[in-house]
């Protein structure tokens, strides 16, 4: 009895923190709500390897223009109400930086010079500012002796701004709109390799299904040694950490290595069917670096699944109606996901 009331406290804990999480970042958080009593796991259809090698074959012919990009990984909203318009448009944002010179946001040319502030205006003046001082410190970036910026000298306006500059840290760009602040990444497209033909089949959603009912009993866990992970995982959630293991209806795999990146897989299944795939950097997993898969929902009648291919080629079908698409995606030298578009 002791044991299971710890788990439900364990297991409410990871929902408070994810919901924490969830109201500052654009990625879909777990949701933990009890059901009526189901089976453990949900039947859904799944490709079969013949058919996800044949989409692999086709989307490693294809040819891509791989161009780096600026990405809304998380974001503070500061509002007193629901501010979803301005969201969108910070999410919808196109971002270029040149030599530190000049910033196109949305094609609009703004001359900017790089420099460093005192943190003194923005304890002050910014409501953000404790939450990116946060987040930054657990990424290993530190704004609390100085804070990096891009200074506008072009205009007068606030063009995304506050206070007519932009924290900038090289790797990390932020933006403001509308007592919003986005934080946007630096995501390396450009030479950091395409699918290939070679790649075998590593590790599907239905292998997983198989793996939680007996511990390694698909014939790919077996194959490439895909065990579940029983040891505690830090997780990076915003600007919190937490230490999660394979309780409370999470349930981890860890597969082999990709560009040293180990790679982690993690099973929801406290409410509808949700996968998470991490790469595990700087000693943790992060919430604002994953691929998130619903196998299935109980508010829409879109089908979710996805295969994993040893070249670190991850492909995400989504059927949705009679409507079906496939998001191939790929992990560069930084440990980061992108798509291929």
């Amino acid at each position: 009895m002791k044991r299971k009331v710890v788990l439900i406290l364990i297991a409410l804990l990871f929902f408070i923190v994810h919901s924490e999480a969830q109201r500052k970042t654009k990625h879909p958080m777990p949701k933990v709500r009890k059901r009526a009593a189901a089976p453990l796991v949900q039947p859904v259809s799944d490709k079969t390897a013949a058919e996800w090698n044949a989409i692999h074959r086709t989307y490693a012919a294809k040819k891509y223009q791989l161009k780096d990009s600026w990405e809304l990984v998380s974001y503070y909203d500061y509002s007193v109400t629901g501010n979803e318009n301005s969201l969108e448009e910070l999410q919808n944002m196109k971002i270029q930086i040149l030599g530190d010179s000049f910033l196109y946001l949305n094609g609009k040319k703004i001359k900017v010079c790089r420099t460093d502030r005192d943190p003194f205006m923005y304890e002050r003046d910014a409501l953000y500012y404790p939450y990116l001082k946060d987040y930054f410190a657990l990424r290993s970036i530190n704004i609390s002796k100085s804070v990096p910026v891009l200074l506008i000298q072009s205009s007068a306006n606030e063009i995304y701004s506050d206070m007519l500059e932009y924290i900038y840290t090289g790797e990390y760009l932020v933006l403001y709109h509308n007592n919003i602040a986005g934080i946007f990444k630096y995501v390396r497209r450009s030479g950091q390799g395409l699918p290939s033909l070679d790649a075998k089949l590593e590790y599907t959603q239905a292998d997983m299904y198989k793996d939680v009912k007996k511990e390694m009993s698909s014939k790919r866990a077996r194959e490439y040694n895909i065990r579940p992970y029983k040891g505690k995982l830090r997780a990076c959630m915003g600007k919190s950490i937490s230490h999660i293991n394979g309780i409370g209806g999470f349930y981890f795999v860890k597969l082999p290595n990709y560009k040293s990146f180990p790679i982690f897989v993690a099973y929801n299944c406290n409410e509808d069917d949700e996968f998470l795939i991490y790469t595990y950097k700087n000693g943790m997993i992060d919430d604002d670096n994953n691929i998130n898969i619903l196998a299935f929902s109980s508010y829409n009648d879109i089908k979710e699944d996805f295969a994993i291919f040893t070249d670190g080629t991850i492909y995400v079908r989504t059927v949705e109606g009679k409507k079906t698409s496939i998001d191939v995606y790929r992990i560069n030298d930084d440990g980061d996901f992108y798509r291929l578009e």
